[in-house]
């Protein structure tokens, strides 16, 4: 699947669907963690039908970078996993009866081991 946007400058990027050996290139070319991002361009991104290295990335244009980013990132923050939530069965504490010398009351003792009443 690949997606075809015109940047700012009037060029025409063609962004290609990721996988993970996009990512482990990218990661393996870059030389910090900061440069994955553009590495990752490089990688996914052809301009006007010319693929890219990534030392391209770095020579372009503010806004067409920033145009890519967000065009890739923004793959990465549509899709977010499913959460299943398991309810943890709470242990239920004894209830202890009470007297005190104006009224009857029932107590329970909570798990950090203070009584509630």
């Amino acid at each position: 699947m690949t997606k075809t946007i015109t940047l700012p400058s009037g060029k025409v990027a063609t962004i290609h669907k990721g996988v993970g050996f996009d990512l482990l290139q990218a990661q393996t070319k870059a030389k910090t963690p900061e440069e994955i991002p553009y590495a990752l361009i490089a990688e996914l991104a052809e301009i006007d039908g010319n693929k890219l290295v990534y030392e391209d990335i770095l020579q372009m244009d503010l806004e067409d970078v920033i145009a890519l980013q967000g065009e890739i990132s923004g793959k990465f923050e549509k899709k977010t996993p499913t959460t299943i939530n398991v309810e943890k069965e709470q242990e239920t504490q004894p209830t202890v009866p009470c007297q005190t010398p104006n009224q009857s009351s029932t107590y329970v003792k909570s798990q950090d081991g203070n009584i509630q009443k």
